[in-house]
Parts: C-alpha cells; sequence; structure tokens
C-alpha cells in the first residue's frame, strides 16, 4: 500500500474521530475553545495511529 494512501487514511480516521469527541463533549464551549480542542484531539490521534502503525511496522519486518 502506497505511503500516501495510509498518510491520508490516518488524517481521515483523526478529523473523524476529533469532530465526534468534540461534538459529545463541547456542547457550551465557546467556538475558540471548540478549535483549539479539536487541534488537541487531532494531533493526539495522529500521534497514537502513527505509534501504532510504527509498532506494526516493525514487527512485520522482523
Amino acid at each position: 500500500m502506497s505511503y500516501a494512501a495510509i498518510g491520508i487514511g490516518l488524517v481521515i480516521i483523526s478529523t473523524a474521530l476529533s469532530l465526534l469527541i468534540l461534538k459529545g463533549n463541547a456542547a457550551q464551549q465557546p467556538k475558540q475553545v471548540k478549535i483549539i480542542l479539536f487541534g488537541l484531539y487531532f494531533w493526539g490521534f495522529i500521534f497514537l495511529q502513527l505509534a501504532v502503525c510504527a509498532v506494526a511496522y516493525y514487527i512485520q519486518k522482523q
């Protein structure tokens, strides 16, 4: 599979999960707080997914 396709998939999954969490938890928050929380959730999910992919890649190459 192409690295670009994997990257696009990670971004789509992170965006969807961030929006899902944001809609559920931040109903009364102002718009500025929602934007900051989205960025925080997004980059947190990106980091988590990259870590999982790195471990899977390492295990596959052994």
